[in-house]
Protein backbone atom coordinates (compact mmCIF):
# COMPACT_ATOMS: atom_id res chain seq x y z
CA UNK A 1 0.00 0.00 0.00
CA UNK A 2 1.62 3.10 -1.27
CA UNK A 3 1.98 6.06 1.98
CA UNK A 4 -0.38 9.01 0.51
CA UNK A 5 -3.61 6.07 1.18
CA UNK A 6 -1.92 4.87 4.59
CA UNK A 7 -2.55 8.35 5.53
CA UNK A 8 -6.17 8.66 4.72
CA UNK A 9 -6.62 5.90 6.39
CA UNK A 10 -5.30 7.02 9.99
CA UNK A 11 -6.82 10.10 9.40
CA UNK A 12 -9.97 8.15 8.63
CA UNK A 13 -10.32 7.14 12.25
CA UNK A 14 -9.99 10.75 13.69
CA UNK A 15 -13.82 11.81 13.21
CA UNK A 16 -15.63 9.82 15.51
CA UNK A 17 -13.32 9.96 17.96
CA UNK A 18 -13.26 13.68 18.13
CA UNK A 19 -16.92 13.46 17.80
CA UNK A 20 -17.08 11.68 21.11
CA UNK A 21 -14.31 13.02 23.18
CA UNK A 22 -15.72 16.60 22.54
CA UNK A 23 -19.11 16.23 22.52
CA UNK A 24 -19.84 17.51 19.11
CA UNK A 25 -23.29 17.21 18.03
CA UNK A 26 -23.53 15.79 14.08
CA UNK A 27 -26.22 14.63 12.05
CA UNK A 28 -27.17 10.92 12.24
CA UNK A 29 -26.74 10.39 8.52
CA UNK A 30 -23.27 11.79 8.59
CA UNK A 31 -22.38 10.43 11.91
CA UNK A 32 -22.89 6.71 10.62
CA UNK A 33 -20.99 7.80 7.11
CA UNK A 34 -18.38 8.68 9.67
CA UNK A 35 -18.03 5.63 11.39
CA UNK A 36 -18.51 3.42 8.66
CA UNK A 37 -15.51 5.18 7.20
CA UNK A 38 -13.33 4.77 10.43
CA UNK A 39 -14.50 0.72 10.27
CA UNK A 40 -13.25 0.17 6.62
CA UNK A 41 -9.91 2.60 7.82
CA UNK A 42 -9.59 0.68 10.88
CA UNK A 43 -9.60 -3.07 8.86
CA UNK A 44 -6.99 -1.59 6.76
CA UNK A 45 -4.72 -0.44 8.97
CA UNK A 46 -5.14 -3.69 10.87
CA UNK A 47 -4.93 -5.45 7.52
CA UNK A 48 -1.43 -4.00 7.01
CA UNK A 49 -0.26 -4.79 10.32
CA UNK A 50 -1.12 -8.16 10.70
CA UNK A 51 0.51 -8.30 7.46
CA UNK A 52 3.62 -7.12 8.43
CA UNK A 53 3.66 -9.12 11.94
CA UNK A 54 3.78 -12.44 9.73
CA UNK A 55 7.78 -11.79 9.57
CA UNK A 56 8.00 -12.69 12.88
CA UNK A 57 5.29 -15.69 13.26
CA UNK A 58 4.66 -18.67 10.78
CA UNK A 59 2.94 -17.90 8.08
CA UNK A 60 0.02 -19.95 8.92
CA UNK A 61 0.01 -18.11 12.27
CA UNK A 62 -0.06 -15.15 10.49
CA UNK A 63 -2.95 -16.69 8.15
CA UNK A 64 -5.23 -16.98 11.27
CA UNK A 65 -3.85 -14.06 12.95
CA UNK A 66 -4.66 -11.73 9.88
CA UNK A 67 -8.09 -13.33 9.18
CA UNK A 68 -8.76 -12.52 13.23
CA UNK A 69 -7.73 -9.00 12.86
CA UNK A 70 -9.01 -8.55 9.69
CA UNK A 71 -12.59 -9.26 10.69
CA UNK A 72 -11.99 -7.30 14.19
CA UNK A 73 -14.70 -4.39 13.01
CA UNK A 74 -17.11 -7.20 12.33
CA UNK A 75 -16.71 -8.72 15.66
CA UNK A 76 -17.26 -5.11 17.25
CA UNK A 77 -20.49 -4.46 15.77
CA UNK A 78 -21.93 -7.79 16.41
CA UNK A 79 -20.70 -7.79 20.29
CA UNK A 80 -22.34 -4.60 20.25
CA UNK A 81 -25.78 -5.24 18.90
CA UNK A 82 -25.89 -8.82 21.01
CA UNK A 83 -24.97 -7.01 24.22
CA UNK A 84 -28.02 -4.52 23.12
CA UNK A 85 -29.70 -7.41 22.79
CA UNK A 86 -29.24 -8.85 26.22
CA UNK A 87 -31.76 -5.34 27.38
CA UNK A 88 -33.92 -5.10 24.12
CA UNK A 89 -35.20 -8.39 22.13
CA UNK A 90 -35.42 -6.81 19.02
CA UNK A 91 -31.08 -6.26 19.13
CA UNK A 92 -30.87 -9.76 19.46
CA UNK A 93 -32.66 -10.12 16.35
CA UNK A 94 -30.10 -7.70 14.58
CA UNK A 95 -27.32 -9.66 16.19
CA UNK A 96 -28.00 -12.82 14.27
CA UNK A 97 -28.97 -11.00 11.26
CA UNK A 98 -25.37 -8.91 11.14
CA UNK A 99 -23.40 -12.87 12.11
CA UNK A 100 -25.12 -14.89 9.27
CA UNK A 101 -25.27 -12.12 6.86
CA UNK A 102 -21.11 -12.06 7.46
CA UNK A 103 -20.54 -15.67 7.26
CA UNK A 104 -22.61 -15.71 4.07
CA UNK A 105 -21.21 -12.74 2.57
CA UNK A 106 -17.54 -14.45 2.96
CA UNK A 107 -17.98 -17.47 1.52
CA UNK A 108 -20.68 -17.09 -1.12
CA UNK A 109 -19.10 -13.50 -2.00
CA UNK A 110 -15.76 -13.10 -1.23
CA UNK A 111 -14.35 -16.90 -1.83
CA UNK A 112 -15.59 -16.88 -5.47
CA UNK A 113 -14.81 -13.05 -6.33
CA UNK A 114 -11.44 -13.73 -5.09
CA UNK A 115 -10.90 -17.36 -7.57
CA UNK A 116 -12.40 -15.30 -10.35
CA UNK A 117 -10.61 -12.34 -10.18
CA UNK A 118 -7.34 -14.56 -9.80
CA UNK A 119 -8.11 -16.38 -12.92
CA UNK A 120 -9.32 -13.38 -15.13
CA UNK A 121 -5.46 -11.73 -14.55
CA UNK A 122 -3.63 -14.75 -15.21
CA UNK A 123 -6.04 -15.76 -18.41
CA UNK A 124 -3.17 -14.33 -20.98
CA UNK A 125 -0.31 -15.93 -19.37
CA UNK A 126 -1.22 -19.40 -17.64
CA UNK A 127 -4.51 -20.10 -19.07
CA UNK A 128 -5.30 -21.92 -16.11
CA UNK A 129 -9.28 -21.77 -14.03
CA UNK A 130 -8.34 -23.21 -11.24
CA UNK A 131 -6.11 -22.64 -7.98
CA UNK A 132 -4.63 -25.32 -6.06
CA UNK A 133 -5.30 -24.56 -2.32
CA UNK A 134 -2.76 -25.36 0.93
CA UNK A 135 -4.96 -25.60 2.63
CA UNK A 136 -5.15 -28.48 5.19
CA UNK A 137 -5.38 -27.22 8.56
CA UNK A 138 -8.10 -24.02 7.78
CA UNK A 139 -10.36 -27.16 5.91
CA UNK A 140 -10.54 -29.20 8.92
CA UNK A 141 -11.34 -26.86 11.46
CA UNK A 142 -13.82 -25.51 9.08
CA UNK A 143 -15.81 -28.45 8.69
CA UNK A 144 -15.39 -29.30 12.49
CA UNK A 145 -16.97 -25.57 12.86
CA UNK A 146 -19.16 -25.73 10.59
CA UNK A 147 -20.56 -29.69 12.11
CA UNK A 148 -20.80 -28.04 15.50
CA UNK A 149 -23.08 -25.29 14.22
CA UNK A 150 -25.38 -27.14 12.30
CA UNK A 151 -25.71 -28.92 16.25
CA UNK A 152 -26.68 -25.39 17.64
CA UNK A 153 -29.22 -25.48 14.49
CA UNK A 154 -30.79 -28.58 15.94
CA UNK A 155 -31.48 -27.22 19.63
CA UNK A 156 -32.08 -24.01 18.30
CA UNK A 157 -29.89 -21.71 21.24
CA UNK A 158 -26.17 -21.13 21.72
CA UNK A 159 -25.46 -21.13 25.46
CA UNK A 160 -22.45 -20.15 27.35
CA UNK A 161 -21.32 -23.63 27.30
CA UNK A 162 -21.19 -23.46 23.25
CA UNK A 163 -19.15 -20.54 23.34
CA UNK A 164 -16.79 -22.30 25.67
CA UNK A 165 -16.11 -24.90 23.16
CA UNK A 166 -15.99 -23.14 19.76
CA UNK A 167 -13.64 -20.79 21.69
CA UNK A 168 -11.59 -24.04 22.56
CA UNK A 169 -11.89 -25.03 18.88
CA UNK A 170 -10.17 -21.67 17.43
CA UNK A 171 -7.57 -22.01 20.19
CA UNK A 172 -6.74 -25.38 19.08
CA UNK A 173 -6.63 -23.55 15.51
CA UNK A 174 -4.45 -20.76 16.60
CA UNK A 175 -1.90 -23.26 18.74
CA UNK A 176 -1.75 -25.69 15.67
CA UNK A 177 -1.41 -22.82 13.09
CA UNK A 178 1.55 -21.55 15.10
CA UNK A 179 3.57 -24.85 14.95
CA UNK A 180 3.69 -24.56 11.44
CA UNK A 181 7.19 -23.78 9.65
CA UNK A 182 7.53 -20.16 9.29
CA UNK A 183 8.27 -19.02 5.74
CA UNK A 184 9.92 -15.34 5.70
CA UNK A 185 7.18 -12.78 3.55
CA UNK A 186 8.02 -11.27 0.64
CA UNK A 187 6.94 -7.74 0.28
CA UNK A 188 7.10 -4.96 -2.59
CA UNK A 189 7.39 -1.37 -2.21
CA UNK A 190 5.12 0.62 0.10
CA UNK A 191 4.05 0.54 3.90
CA UNK A 192 4.41 -2.92 4.38
CA UNK A 193 7.93 -3.06 3.09
CA UNK A 194 9.05 0.22 5.08
CA UNK A 195 7.88 -1.21 8.19
CA UNK A 196 9.04 -4.48 7.50
CA UNK A 197 12.24 -3.38 7.39
CA UNK A 198 12.66 -1.78 10.26
CA UNK A 199 14.57 -3.51 13.26
CA UNK A 200 12.88 -5.70 15.38
CA UNK A 201 12.17 -3.94 18.46
CA UNK A 202 10.92 -0.64 15.87
CA UNK A 203 8.86 -2.93 14.05
CA UNK A 204 6.97 -4.70 16.31
CA UNK A 205 6.43 -1.51 18.02
CA UNK A 206 4.87 0.27 15.27
CA UNK A 207 2.86 -2.75 14.19
CA UNK A 208 1.70 -3.07 17.75
CA UNK A 209 0.67 0.20 17.98
CA UNK A 210 -1.54 0.61 14.33
CA UNK A 211 -2.86 -2.47 16.48
CA UNK A 212 -4.39 0.24 19.65
CA UNK A 213 -4.69 3.02 17.64
CA UNK A 214 -7.23 0.88 14.55
CA UNK A 215 -8.37 -0.45 17.70
CA UNK A 216 -9.41 2.61 19.07
CA UNK A 217 -11.21 3.74 16.42
CA UNK A 218 -13.44 0.60 16.18
CA UNK A 219 -14.39 1.00 19.61
CA UNK A 220 -15.56 4.34 18.57
CA UNK A 221 -17.28 3.56 15.78
CA UNK A 222 -19.06 0.38 16.43
CA UNK A 223 -22.30 1.73 18.22
CA UNK A 224 -23.04 4.98 16.24
CA UNK A 225 -22.41 2.38 12.88
CA UNK A 226 -24.68 0.39 14.12
CA UNK A 227 -27.29 2.12 15.27
CA UNK A 228 -27.27 4.54 12.48
CA UNK A 229 -27.58 2.02 10.33
CA UNK A 230 -30.52 0.70 12.10
CA UNK A 231 -32.39 4.79 12.23
CA UNK A 232 -31.72 5.40 8.76
CA UNK A 233 -33.53 2.35 7.83
CA UNK A 234 -36.50 3.46 9.71
CA UNK A 235 -36.40 6.61 8.46
CA UNK A 236 -35.79 5.73 4.83
CA UNK A 237 -38.50 2.98 5.29
CA UNK A 238 -35.34 0.64 4.71
CA UNK A 239 -35.85 -3.24 5.88
CA UNK A 240 -33.43 -2.07 8.58
CA UNK A 241 -32.62 -6.26 9.24
CA UNK A 242 -31.62 -6.20 5.82
CA UNK A 243 -29.05 -3.19 6.44
CA UNK A 244 -27.44 -4.80 9.74
CA UNK A 245 -27.57 -7.95 7.55
CA UNK A 246 -25.64 -6.82 4.62
CA UNK A 247 -24.69 -3.40 4.64
CA UNK A 248 -22.86 -3.63 7.96
CA UNK A 249 -20.77 -7.19 7.51
CA UNK A 250 -19.91 -5.29 3.86
CA UNK A 251 -18.11 -1.96 5.70
CA UNK A 252 -16.99 -4.35 7.95
CA UNK A 253 -15.38 -7.29 6.10
CA UNK A 254 -14.42 -4.75 2.89
CA UNK A 255 -10.86 -4.40 3.95
CA UNK A 256 -10.38 -7.69 4.09
CA UNK A 257 -11.75 -8.47 0.64
CA UNK A 258 -9.28 -5.73 -0.63
CA UNK A 259 -6.30 -7.27 0.98
CA UNK A 260 -6.70 -10.26 -0.64
CA UNK A 261 -7.40 -9.26 -3.67
CA UNK A 262 -3.95 -7.64 -3.88
CA UNK A 263 -2.89 -11.07 -2.64
CA UNK A 264 -4.63 -12.82 -5.35
CA UNK A 265 -3.31 -10.53 -8.26
CA UNK A 266 -0.21 -10.53 -7.30
CA UNK A 267 -0.15 -14.46 -7.55
CA UNK A 268 -1.06 -15.72 -3.97
CA UNK A 269 -4.40 -17.04 -5.00
CA UNK A 270 -4.13 -20.12 -2.76
CA UNK A 271 -2.64 -17.64 0.55
CA UNK A 272 -5.66 -15.39 -0.40
CA UNK A 273 -8.57 -17.77 -0.22
CA UNK A 274 -6.87 -19.71 3.05
CA UNK A 275 -7.26 -16.26 4.50
CA UNK A 276 -10.78 -16.56 3.74
CA UNK A 277 -11.28 -20.01 4.75
CA UNK A 278 -9.52 -18.92 8.26
CA UNK A 279 -12.03 -15.98 8.71
CA UNK A 280 -15.08 -18.66 8.45
CA UNK A 281 -13.43 -20.08 10.87
CA UNK A 282 -13.29 -17.44 13.13
CA UNK A 283 -16.53 -16.32 12.39
CA UNK A 284 -18.25 -20.00 13.13
CA UNK A 285 -16.43 -19.90 16.01
CA UNK A 286 -15.35 -16.75 18.16
CA UNK A 287 -17.80 -14.66 16.55
CA UNK A 288 -20.58 -16.97 17.42
CA UNK A 289 -18.85 -17.50 20.75
CA UNK A 290 -19.24 -13.65 21.63
CA UNK A 291 -22.64 -13.54 20.83
CA UNK A 292 -23.97 -15.52 24.22
CA UNK A 293 -21.05 -14.19 26.24
CA UNK A 294 -22.00 -10.24 25.14
CA UNK A 295 -25.89 -11.45 25.24
CA UNK A 296 -25.56 -12.48 29.13
CA UNK A 297 -23.67 -9.38 29.89
CA UNK A 298 -26.22 -7.02 28.48
CA UNK A 299 -28.65 -9.44 30.87
CA UNK A 300 -27.04 -8.69 33.59
CA UNK A 301 -26.59 -12.75 34.23
CA UNK A 302 -25.93 -15.92 32.49
CA UNK A 303 -28.53 -16.21 29.53
CA UNK A 304 -29.47 -18.75 26.86
CA UNK A 305 -29.09 -16.61 23.08
CA UNK A 306 -32.79 -18.20 21.86
CA UNK A 307 -33.26 -18.76 18.59
CA UNK A 308 -36.36 -18.60 17.19
CA UNK A 309 -37.81 -20.35 13.70
CA UNK A 310 -36.99 -17.64 11.25
CA UNK A 311 -33.39 -16.72 13.24
CA UNK A 312 -33.02 -20.63 12.78
CA UNK A 313 -33.80 -21.01 9.45
CA UNK A 314 -31.32 -18.46 8.75
CA UNK A 315 -28.11 -20.10 10.69
CA UNK A 316 -29.14 -23.35 8.49
CA UNK A 317 -28.95 -21.26 5.91
CA UNK A 318 -25.40 -20.34 6.82
CA UNK A 319 -24.15 -23.69 7.53
CA UNK A 320 -25.13 -24.93 4.55
CA UNK A 321 -23.96 -22.60 2.16
CA UNK A 322 -20.40 -22.92 4.22
CA UNK A 323 -20.93 -26.84 4.19
CA UNK A 324 -21.56 -26.94 0.36
CA UNK A 325 -18.27 -24.75 -0.40
CA UNK A 326 -16.03 -26.58 1.88
CA UNK A 327 -16.80 -30.08 0.04
CA UNK A 328 -16.45 -28.16 -3.10
CA UNK A 329 -12.87 -27.22 -2.12
CA UNK A 330 -12.09 -30.43 -0.05
CA UNK A 331 -9.64 -32.18 -2.50
CA UNK A 332 -7.64 -29.11 -2.38
CA UNK A 333 -8.83 -27.67 -5.66
CA UNK A 334 -10.92 -24.72 -6.24
CA UNK A 335 -11.94 -23.45 -10.20
CA UNK A 336 -13.80 -21.27 -11.96
CA UNK A 337 -17.01 -23.06 -12.29
CA UNK A 338 -16.96 -23.70 -9.35
CA UNK A 339 -16.57 -20.19 -8.14
CA UNK A 340 -19.47 -19.32 -10.51
CA UNK A 341 -21.86 -21.66 -8.81
CA UNK A 342 -21.04 -20.54 -5.18
CA UNK A 343 -21.59 -17.04 -6.34
CA UNK A 344 -25.08 -18.01 -7.61
CA UNK A 345 -26.07 -20.08 -4.72
CA UNK A 346 -24.84 -17.36 -2.72
CA UNK A 347 -27.12 -14.56 -4.67
CA UNK A 348 -29.77 -16.97 -5.51
CA UNK A 349 -31.19 -16.21 -1.60
CA UNK A 350 -31.80 -13.05 -2.13
CA UNK A 351 -34.92 -13.21 -4.59
CA UNK A 352 -35.85 -16.40 -2.83
CA UNK A 353 -35.88 -15.33 0.46
CA UNK A 354 -39.65 -17.09 1.32
CA UNK A 355 -37.44 -20.42 0.63
CA UNK A 356 -34.65 -20.14 2.63
CA UNK A 357 -34.95 -23.53 4.60
CA UNK A 358 -35.44 -25.33 1.10
CA UNK A 359 -32.60 -23.55 -0.33
CA UNK A 360 -30.85 -24.98 2.95
CA UNK A 361 -31.92 -28.65 2.09
CA UNK A 362 -30.66 -28.11 -1.97
CA UNK A 363 -26.95 -26.85 -0.66
CA UNK A 364 -26.31 -29.82 1.86
CA UNK A 365 -27.46 -32.03 -0.98
CA UNK A 366 -24.69 -30.86 -3.50
CA UNK A 367 -22.10 -30.69 -0.51
CA UNK A 368 -22.69 -34.17 -0.24
CA UNK A 369 -22.67 -34.42 -4.26
CA UNK A 370 -19.61 -32.77 -4.02
CA UNK A 371 -18.21 -35.16 -1.43
CA UNK A 372 -18.97 -38.32 -3.35
CA UNK A 373 -17.30 -36.53 -6.42
CA UNK A 374 -14.44 -35.25 -4.02
CA UNK A 375 -13.88 -38.44 -2.21
CA UNK A 376 -13.85 -36.28 0.47
CA UNK A 377 -13.35 -38.76 3.34
CA UNK A 378 -9.92 -39.34 1.47
CA UNK A 379 -8.48 -35.74 1.59
CA UNK A 380 -9.98 -35.07 4.81
CA UNK A 381 -7.76 -37.98 6.00
CA UNK A 382 -4.88 -36.75 3.90
CA UNK A 383 -4.64 -33.38 5.45
CA UNK A 384 -5.04 -34.62 8.55
CA UNK A 385 -1.75 -36.75 8.34
CA UNK A 386 0.18 -33.67 6.56
CA UNK A 387 -0.66 -31.39 9.65
CA UNK A 388 0.26 -34.13 12.18
CA UNK A 389 3.61 -34.81 10.14
CA UNK A 390 4.07 -31.10 9.82
CA UNK A 391 3.68 -31.10 13.39
CA UNK A 392 6.33 -33.95 13.85
CA UNK A 393 8.79 -32.42 11.91
CA UNK A 394 8.52 -29.41 14.02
Amino acid sequence: MNFPFFILFILGIIPPIAIKLFHIEVNNYLMTLLSGISIVSAGFILSIASEVAQKDVPRSFATVFLALIAILPEYAVDIYLAYQGGKDPQYAHYALANMTGANRLLVGAFWPVVLIAFVLSRLRTEKTLKVYLDIHLEKIFLIIATFYGFFLYLKSSITIADAIILILIFLAYGYLAGRQVHIEPDFEDGVQKVIANLPKFQRVFTYVSMFIYAGIGILFSAKPFAEGLIKLGKDLGIDEFFLIQWVAPFASESPELVIVLIFALRGFASWAIGTLISSEVNQLTLLIAAIPIAFSFGAGNISVFSLNHNQAVEVFLTLALSFFAVMVVVNNSFNFFEALLILFAFLITFPLKSFHFELSIVFIIFGLFYAILNRSWIHISYSIMVVFRQLAGK
